[in-house]
């Protein structure tokens, strides 16, 4: 169980504020639910406001990762694994089953598409696929930003001055 003020991850919302834990009814009887909004407010998420019963919400937040493990990861960038499938529904199909299971290392893999070489692709990638992997972007940085304590805008520069430091 969290508790108020806890930043937690949710897997397609990135990093958020339990603001308060309260009983309401939706509809389907009364239940207690966590009541969140983002710890990074931008133009996107602005006015998310998110209520989650506490009684599933195992298995949309959890814990955000530590600050070694950040480390970890961004020493591990350049040797992990390429994640392209050709097929675009079956590409979709792929990157989705990643985002939402909330993996890191799977969402450190996607996010890696972004920023390599052109001469990897057969052809430009798709404005859908760019769209998509931006928001796992985001929501990778968001716990970054949380777990070495700096705004999401700052990750990228860490990520470059860090990556391949042992």
């Amino acid at each position: 169980m969290f508790n108020i003020n806890d930043v937690v991850i949710h897997k397609s919302q990135g990093a958020l504020v339990i603001r308060d834990i309260l009983t309401k009814d939706f509809g389907l009887g009364s239940q207690t639910y966590y009541y969140l909004t983002p710890k990074f407010v931008n133009n996107i998420n602005n006015s998310l406001e998110l209520y989650l019963p506490t009684a599933t919400a195992d298995d949309y937040i959890r814990k955000p990762i530590t600050k070694e493990k950040v480390n970890q990861l961004i020493l591990a960038i350049p040797s992990m694994e390429k994640i392209w499938v050709n097929d675009a529904r079956k590409r979709k199909m792929k990157f989705e089953e990643i985002y939402y299971s909330g993996d890191i290392h799977g969402l450190c893999q996607l996010v890696k598409l972004l920023y390599i070489e052109d001469e990897f692709f057969e052809k430009p990638m798709s404005l859908t696929d760019r769209n998509f992997l931006k928001k796992v972007r985001n929501n990778m940085f968001d716990e970054f930003a949380v777990a070495l304590d700096i705004l999401p805008d700052e990750v990228e520069k860490h990520i470059v001055t860090n990556l391949g430091q042992e």
